[in-house]
Formats: structure tokens, C-alpha cells, sequence
């Protein structure tokens, strides 16, 4: 099974980063029907067809750790690089 991981620096307070991991969450929801929830102040879990993973909120870090079924393989790089460019805009808001 492949699998994503990727941190990404942040300056921002937890609720801030929640905030934005939130409306991303809508976005990926209504865009490719993605699944997220809340488990925790700091860690949601997210889910859909061939993909089940985490993101976590730290002090100083957002981790996104995502496992891919087989078939999404070919395009983990795309998912990953789009994942890094979203965290990439967050920082840049602070």
C-alpha cells in the first residue's frame, strides 16, 4: 500500500491551522468527496474510496500521513505535491 507523509513547518496558532485545515477539508470534500473528522482538538482523521489517513496539528507542525490503496499508486506524487502546495499556502497566510 503506498503511503504520503508530509510535514510542514507552521507559525501559526493550533485553532488557526485548525480553521484552514477545515475549509480545506470542505473543499476536498465537495471536490473528491474526501471525509475528515475531528478525534481529537488536534488530529482529524480523513478517508474515502482508496485512501485513509491523518492529519496533525502540533506547535509547530501540520503532519499529514495518508495510506493509498494500490490502484492510486500511479498517482501519489500528484496527491502529495497537491497536498504540499495547499500547506504551503497556509504558512504563507500567517
Amino acid at each position: 500500500m503506498p503511503k504520503i507523509h508530509i510535514s510542514q513547518n507552521h507559525q501559526m496558532k493550533a485553532e488557526d491551522v485548525k480553521t484552514y485545515v477545515d475549509k480545506l477539508s470542505r473543499d476536498l470534500s465537495a471536490k473528491y468527496e474526501l471525509k475528515s473528522a475531528w478525534v481529537s482538538p488536534t488530529e482529524a482523521t480523513v478517508s474515502r474510496t482508496g485512501v485513509t489517513g491523518s492529519i496533525k496539528i502540533t506547535p509547530t507542525q501540520v503532519v499529514v500521513d495518508l495510506d493509498l490503496a494500490f490502484v492510486l499508486g500511479a498517482i501519489k506524487g500528484t496527491i502529495e505535491s497537491k497536498i504540499r502546495e495547499e500547506l504551503e499556502k497556509m504558512t504563507k497566510i500567517a
